[in-house]
């Protein structure tokens, strides 16, 4: 299985999902680049539609996509729309199942993110295809849509501030996921080993005093 990580926009695209704190086409790229050497890290077979801050033109980026001959297509993008608006949304092909673009939305929600939807979206020009070209356009790689929140709502704009880093790492689990592919995070295990010395420890502590107890139940 072979993945395609695009990050939106780039060049003169800024993006609409930008803010006092960052440009659309920059988070997108930051977002993309960690998952990419996340991927790389873990074996996965994966590509970029860009590395740098160029701009592609849709015809560009989709053929990048077809040509790359990937299954999986992830599209990073920052929404934007009234400043009520919030939350993190998934959206894939009208001919997909959708359990891929679930799977994502549940991992980001998992570390905090406002659910707000996973759908997909019909064309009202092109009848029986997808609205969004990057579904309609990309043949036969499966794509989803990643909006991880609004630059114009404020408490989306704080968790994307504060916790990019981990609603990227966490597509990267949930793809391997979705592929079979053994995950292994360095903080996790860091975590976990905490977690055993710490229960270690209140067993120690629970045992001295049981012994303590028992000594003066014999006394």
């Amino acid at each position: 299985m072979k993945i395609i990580i695009d990050a939106g926009h780039g060049g003169k695209d800024n993006g609409g999902g930008t803010n006092e704190y960052w440009k659309e086409k920059d988070k997108a790229l930051e977002i993309s680049l960690y998952q990419y050497g996340r991927l790389k890290e873990l074996g996965v077979n994966v590509e970029l539609t860009r590395n740098e801050d160029v701009y592609l033109s849709p015809n560009d980026r989709t053929r990048i996509v077809r040509e790359s001959k990937a299954d999986i297509c992830i599209s990073n993008h920052v929404n934007v729309y009234n400043g009520k608006a919030h939350g993190a949304e998934t959206i894939h092909s009208i001919f997909s199942d959708g359990k891929l673009a679930t799977m994502l939305l549940d991992g980001l929600v998992e570390l905090g993110a406002y659910r707000r939807r996973v759908f997909s979206k019909e064309s009202d020009n092109y009848k029986g295809q997808d609205y969004y070209y990057m579904h309609r356009r990309t043949g036969n790689v499966q794509t989803v849509i990643i909006e991880y929140g609004f630059a114009d709502n404020a408490e989306d704009t704080q968790k994307i501030l504060e916790y990019w880093k981990k609603y990227a790492e966490s597509v990267v689990k949930t793809l391997c996921i979705y592929l079979g592919v053994d995950y292994t995070y360095e903080n996790e295990v860091v975590n976990y080993k905490e977690l055993y010395i710490r229960g270690k420890e209140e067993n120690e502590k629970l045992t001295n005093k049981l012994t303590r107890i028992q000594k003066i139940i014999e006394e």
